[in-house]
């Protein structure tokens, strides 16, 4: 082979080698963009559970609802701590059952599958608090409170809605004088429902393109 023929075959060679690379490079952003997306959605927020606090006394064991979920916590002005957790507990089920209700009309996907397992997290922090203080840890009842939403668009606005919600029934039960291990229960959840109101707020922006 002559001398010229062998460098073009060593610049053939080293071109495709560096089209390989390119391509693996891509593919290994994507890859790592798509992983850093779920752990900001599915993230595990520190949070403090004291194994045997204070016992709850007085009103503060008191549960007497006016609503739902946020609905109701939002528009209690008479808030005990058992009635917080309940509203808590109430939300966290009805997010969850929102999101898997979606999911089974128009197929498994994300934000919904990251997002139902993050609030499956949220309801075993619940369930800790519970534990802590020896109480039965309430059933889902949220069957009758979901609403399905037309289609995908309306799903991630009424997850934007929920999620604002969410953060400020948490910012309303941390006005209050708070156990310690209930303080940072309900600060772990708000946080994560900053992160699921920003993957919804991403979700509304590409389907109203």
């Amino acid at each position: 082979m002559s001398k010229i023929n062998l460098r073009r075959s060593a610049i053939v060679i080293t071109l495709l080698a560096l089209t390989i690379l390119l391509m693996s490079g891509c593919n290994s952003n994507t890859e790592n963009t798509e992983v850093t997306n779920n752990e900001e959605v599915n993230q595990i927020v520190d949070h403090n559970v004291e194994p045997n606090p204070e016992p709850l006394t007085g009103e503060d064991t008191e549960v007497s609802l006016t609503g739902y979920g946020t609905e109701g916590a939002l528009s209690d002005e008479d808030l005990s701590i058992m009635d917080m957790l309940t509203y808590a507990v109430q939300d966290e089920y009805l997010a969850h059952g929102e999101y898997i209700a979606i999911m089974d009309e128009f197929g498994t996907q994300n934000p919904y599958s990251n997002i139902a397992d993050s609030e499956e997290n949220h309801l075993a922090f619940l369930e800790e608090v519970y534990t802590s203080y020896g109480l039965d840890f309430p059933d889902d009842t949220s069957d009758g409170h979901i609403v399905m939403p037309e289609d995908l668009l309306e799903a991630a606005e009424t997850g934007v809605k929920a999620e604002i919600d969410n953060i400020a029934m948490y910012e309303k039960f941390l006005s209050y004088e708070l156990p310690d291990n209930v303080k940072e229960v309900f600060t772990a959840l708000m946080n994560g429902s900053e992160s699921h109101l920003l993957a919804f707020q991403k979700q509304v922006d590409k389907l109203s393109d």
